[in-house]
């Protein structure tokens, strides 16, 4: 693997290369401020709750199973990951720091919610493989400490991660999905660098974004992507049908 930046802040928040690193150097992510003393109500699923305010919160920096809805199973793990964050959040006080983007398009407020002791809510969820890490800009402040999480239960094997949930390049679909493949070619349009993986996928990412140069002699190296995938329909010549785009994209060279 290669780190190309070790600081989400050197990409603009848009691209981030990392070394996951087996050692926590900070318990459960240090709490950026004081906050606001808040209480749970409901909680939704793995990371979406209801406080007694009546604010719905999603938390920031997971991307939890998704429960089934219409008729549909959950996934893996779903059920499990809204168990653990009711635990959590249930008779203990609790502070919320809101992202700097304070809500999402749906009106939902974005929010870190810490326990009685200062410890992260969704880094113990990430712990315990629970849900996968997310660095949607500008909220990406504890990024790197969910990443150190994450890989954390990625090495034992634990919850989401007990069979890998990373896709092929050719297997990919529309919605959240952890994708590894090949670059195929690499090109530019005026305002983004466009990767092109050895399945159906697309990378869109900004062109004025820190290192692209290293991206644009990338033609050939091996990637995990993470993000939601957009389905653009029925694929043009020379197109791709699905894209990643560039603010949802989180890669990792492995070769």
């Amino acid at each position: 693997m290669a780190l190309l930046s070790r600081k989400a802040s050197l990409w603009g928040a848009f691209l981030v290369f990392w070394l996951l690193a087996p050692t926590i150097h900070a318990e459960y992510c240090s709490q950026p401020g004081a906050g606001e003393v808040v209480s749970s109500k409901r909680v939704i699923d793995g990371d979406t709750l209801d406080l007694a305010d009546g604010r719905r919160v999603r938390l920031i920096g997971i991307n939890a199973p998704e429960m089934g809805r219409d008729g549909q199973p959950s996934e893996p793990y779903a059920q499990a990951a809204r168990r653990e964050l009711l635990r959590l959040v249930s008779g203990s006080q609790l502070r919320m720091i809101i992202g700097a983007q304070p809500q999402d398009r749906y009106g939902r407020t974005l929010g870190h919610l810490f326990d009685a002791r200062g410890a992260n809510i969704e880094a113990r969820l990430l712990m315990r493989g629970l849900g996968f890490t997310i660095g949607l800009p500008p909220n990406t402040g504890l990024l790197e400490c969910h990443l150190q999480y994450e890989q954390h239960a990625r090495q034992r094997g634990l919850g989401v991660w007990q069979y890998s949930p990373v896709r092929r390049a050719a297997q990919v679909g529309p919605g959240f999905q952890l994708v590894r493949g090949r670059i195929e070619r690499v090109s530019r349009s005026r305002e983004h660098v466009w990767l092109d993986m050895d399945g159906p996928l697309t990378l869109r990412l900004p062109r004025d974004m820190v290192g692209v140069d290293q991206l644009l002699r990338a033609t050939g190296r091996e990637l995990e992507v993470r993000g939601w995938v957009v389905d653009r329909g029925r694929a043009r010549q020379g197109q791709k049908r699905y894209m990643l785009p560039q603010a949802e994209a989180r890669l990792m060279f492995l070769q």
